[in-house]
């Protein structure tokens, strides 16, 4: 099945930075309990109620800013601040003591990935092939869920064998890079621009 190549780099960039954030999952709730001094199964539950809530505020707001404001490229640009700001979140982890250190930065990813998500929904939606909704929505699915997978379980093992450290680093460091290949989205994004407006 061909894919158009903007499609294909939005794919590119979702399993990247969901694959990267997933080497986090296993053990954000023991790092709590376990590194943060006044951590407690309760700060993972209302660190984990913040992200969600901070998400879903800013998620409806920076929907409305990306539809009704932005262009293609500006939307892009958009998404690399929220995709920097999650990975940042990641790393300063590193140097997390309390709960509210760890309240701060799930508002900061929250906020980071309603503005990541915002403009990723609206381009992938906007120059999906058509005819081929379903299938390419569920080659984005598959692919982010088998890397989150695979991720999860090597998140896993490396905090075991080493540290909590090394699993913030390497996912900040892959979320800030998962960022860059959508600076190719903007040449193709002019490409697409050009022949419309040729044709």
């Amino acid at each position: 099945m061909r894919i158009n190549n903007i499609i294909k780099y939005l794919i590119l960039f979702e399993f990247i930075v969901l694959t990267a954030s997933e080497l986090i999952a296993p053990i954000f709730p023991i790092f709590i309990t376990k590194s943060i001094i006044d951590g407690s199964i309760a700060v993972v539950g209302f660190s984990s109620s913040l992200y969600l809530l901070s998400f879903s505020i800013v998620r409806l707001i920076s929907a409305g800013i990306v539809d009704t404001k932005l262009n293609d490229r500006q939307k892009i640009t958009f998404s690399i601040i929220g995709t920097v700001m999650i990975g940042i979140s990641y790393i300063s982890y590193l140097i997390s003591r309390f709960s509210w250190h760890i309240y701060l930065l799930q508002v900061i990813n929250g906020i980071g990935t309603a503005f990541r998500y915002s403009p990723f929904m609206s381009l992938f939606t906007r120059y999906i092939d058509k005819g081929k909704e379903s299938s390419e929505w569920g080659i984005n699915a598959v692919a982010t869920s088998l890397g989150q997978a695979l991720t999860a379980a090597i998140g896993g093992i490396l905090a075991e064998k080493y540290s909590f450290n090394i699993i913030f680093i390497a996912a900040g460091t892959f979320v800030v890079l998962g960022s860059l290949t959508t600076i190719i989205l903007y040449k193709e994004i002019d490409k697409q621009y050009i022949e419309l407006k040729s044709n």
